[in-house]
């Protein structure tokens, strides 16, 4: 695991408000929870002040409670200690859902992010709307940007196609109606 953003192990938020949202992680301890100042904020009630911390040292992800109200979850499983994240665990924080993705471990693949710098989380007092928000927070393009950009072509294919079926439609009924 290298500093390089497409290298960089990421948390994605898989529900609510923030579905999509996701924060690099970069070497050292980063803060969740609900009180400002975290470094990824979650503003969640069920999410306490000071909820939990992500270590990142030494190639690997660590995931600790700092003894909150309700809980640290890794797929489904309370944790009682630090653990070692791996590819595509679930974790879940108050009603949060978030997906661990570590492309150096890469089985699974963080298709439909956006990518948000840790401390950047949209507030939940304000609405976030698609392809809005901190155009710094974006660390590099993430597939789906680029299967987005591809796919346009796709789309006009379609829609010229659509369009060529309509009219040769419309000349057949001329021909039989006339």
């Amino acid at each position: 695991m290298k500093d390089e953003p497409g290298l960089l192990p990421v948390l994605t938020v898989t529900s609510g408000g923030w579905q999509g949202v996701s924060f690099r992680l970069r070497t050292g301890t980063w803060s969740v929870g609900r009180q400002e100042g975290s470094d990824i904020l979650l503003e969640d009630p069920k999410v306490s002040r000071r909820h939990a911390e992500v270590v990142v040292a030494g190639g690997e992800v660590v995931l600790r409670d700092v003894g909150s109200t309700n809980g640290t979850w890794r797929n489904d499983e309370r944790i009682t200690g630090p653990v070692r994240l791996c590819d595509g665990d679930r974790l879940r924080l108050g009603h949060v859902r978030l997906r661990f993705f570590d492309p150096a471990m890469a089985s699974t693949d963080p298709v439909g992010t956006l990518v948000m710098l840790p401390g950047r989380a949209p507030r939940a007092d304000r609405a976030v709307k698609p392809g809005q928000g901190p155009r710094a927070a974006l660390a590099a393009p993430t597939q789906a940007m680029d299967t987005a950009v591809r796919g346009g072509g796709t789309r006009l294919a379609m829609l010229v196609g659509g369009c060529v079926a309509l009219g040769g439609g419309l000349a057949v009924a001329y021909q039989i109606f006339q």
